[in-house]
């Protein structure tokens, strides 16, 4: 294989324009400032994609244009979480992205950084609870990268009836990610600051056992995203 590159002076000017000018920073600037959080199939999302095929255009690419993506898309709605039993506490949250619309009230169990053995040993506990485990990517002497979406999965093979992720990040608040991909989730998914999930662990020891209420109103629908 030759080792000059033909196009030597054309990437010259590429790495040149990266550095010298601010043009990748403004653009950024607007599309964060000026349409949000561009979650996909809402009206933020379809102005940044008119604002960079705009964009491009400006550029000199020929061909630009916009590609509508249909799909069954989710929109987060109002949410609460509540303690129901043996103290009376409400306690903020978020639900994630898929998580069906909910309105469950069970007691819960406590799995912690969520070790994939704890949910085979501990099945016949979780099951009809709501589990409560913690955003750890590495729980205990695991060996390997544990994922949200395990970590869900493993609580519905289980018999979980619904699912509470703790962000083990002090100060942060809530975590965020998906737990599904196509459809809606099979259990109801919320997620807690890392404070208020050591409270309800602090609560479940003293007490030995926590009841909690589930209520959202999240909406699955068919939307259009765009390329």
């Amino acid at each position: 294989m030759s080792e000059n590159n033909p196009y030597l002076e054309i990437d010259q000017k590429i790495v040149g324009d990266v550095y010298t000018t601010s043009e990748i920073m403004d653009n950024l600037t607007i599309l964060c400032d000026e349409f949000g959080s561009r979650f996909g199939g809402t009206v933020g999302e379809r102005q940044a994609a008119k604002f960079i095929k705009t964009q491009l255009e400006s550029y000199g690419l020929s061909n630009v244009h916009l590609e509508p993506i249909p799909y069954e898309g989710w929109r987060r709605g109002e949410a609460s979480f509540e303690i129901i039993s043996p103290i009376q506490k409400t306690i903020p949250c978020i639900t994630l992205p898929l998580s069906p619309p909910a309105d469950l009230t069970a007691t819960l169990v406590d799995l912690d950084e969520g070790k994939p053995e704890d949910f085979d040993k501990r099945a016949d506990e979780i099951a009809g609870k709501i589990v409560l485990t913690t955003s750890e990517v590495n729980p205990g002497d695991s060996k390997r990268w544990v994922h949200r979406k395990e970590k869900y999965g493993r609580s519905i093979l289980a018999g979980a009836s619904g699912f509470i992720f703790v962000n083990h990040y002090p100060g942060y608040g809530p975590a965020t990610g998906g737990i599904g991909n196509e459809c809606a989730g099979h259990i109801p998914a919320i997620s807690v600051a890392y404070e208020d999930g050591r409270f309800l662990q602090r609560l479940r020891k003293k007490h030995g056992s926590v009841t909690v209420r589930i209520r959202s109103i999240d909406q699955i629908e068919s939307m259009t995203s765009w390329n």
